[in-house]
């Protein structure tokens, strides 16, 4: 079983300024295609590891960064399932 996080943005942008804040903090992020099970207004999430989720939502917060949504992802195999997370 794999379990990571995946934010979405509303433009590449955002994506894109959101994997530099995180990156200069030393987080464990990347840019990945959007999966398709979600809807969003851009193509590319920022994928991340569920332990640093506080310090990304702080980051992205300080530096103005308009996230659409924050998930967790849970992979058992085959099968993928994607959480929306509203109450953090």
């Amino acid at each position: 079983m794999q379990t990571y996080g995946v934010t979405l943005f509303y433009s590449t942008h955002e994506a894109m300024k959101a994997e530099k804040l995180a990156k200069e903090a030393q987080l464990k992020v990347r840019i990945i295609p959007t999966p398709e099970k979600i809807h969003a207004s851009c193509g590319f999430s920022l994928k991340f590891e569920l332990a640093e989720e506080g310090q990304l939502r702080e980051l992205l917060k300080e530096g103005n960064v308009k996230s659409e949504g924050f998930y967790h992802v849970t992979r058992v195999g085959l099968k993928t399932d994607y959480e929306l997370r509203e109450d953090l």
